[in-house]
């Protein structure tokens, strides 16, 4: 936790900007953009290029981390794959995006409406147009169910 702290106080350090209507697909984007590990050196420029307040950026990496989905490997920050969504798939990989986009949803509580889908699922490589044919394939195989307006992701992951 004493490495979360030096991340935080960098990012703390940072220029304070105009606040981000999504910060979590800003952070997103950016840890995306940097493979998804980013050197505690680079924090304060990537973040700040994105004009992300550091309260914003400090909220989305706390909360990460108290799910267990994101902390420090030494002086680099780097986040779950589950995280990353459908990015380093390729377009036709249904089956793989399928289960990239059922991880995503069980990790960001199980339930993801269209508001939050359209925050979290772009930033994190699905697209609008593939979306509703990757719940009917979790729906059919059910590992998934589908409530106007919400996916809910059943079994054990829940």
């Amino acid at each position: 936790m004493r490495g979360f702290a030096l991340i935080l106080a960098l990012v703390a350090a940072a220029p304070l900007h105009a606040a981000s209507s999504h910060p979590t697909a800003k952070v997103l984007e950016v840890m995306r953009e940097n493979g998804f590990r980013l050197d505690v050196s680079q924090a304060e420029p990537a973040f700040s290029a994105r004009d992300l307040r550091p309260e914003d950026v400090s909220a989305v990496i706390n909360s990460w981390a108290e799910q267990g989905l994101a902390g420090l490997d030494g002086p680099t920050f780097e986040i779950v794959p589950a995280l990353c969504g459908a990015h380093g798939l390729a377009a036709d990989d249904a089956a793989g995006r399928a289960d990239a986009l059922y991880d995503f949803v069980r990790i960001n509580g199980c339930r993801m409406g269209p508001e939050e889908a359209d925050i979290k699922l772009r930033p994190a490589g699905f697209t609008r147009a593939e979306t509703p044919d990757l719940i009917a394939r979790l729906v059919d195989q059910g590992r998934a169910q589908q409530e106007d307006p919400y996916i809910i992701v059943i079994g054990d992951a829940c």
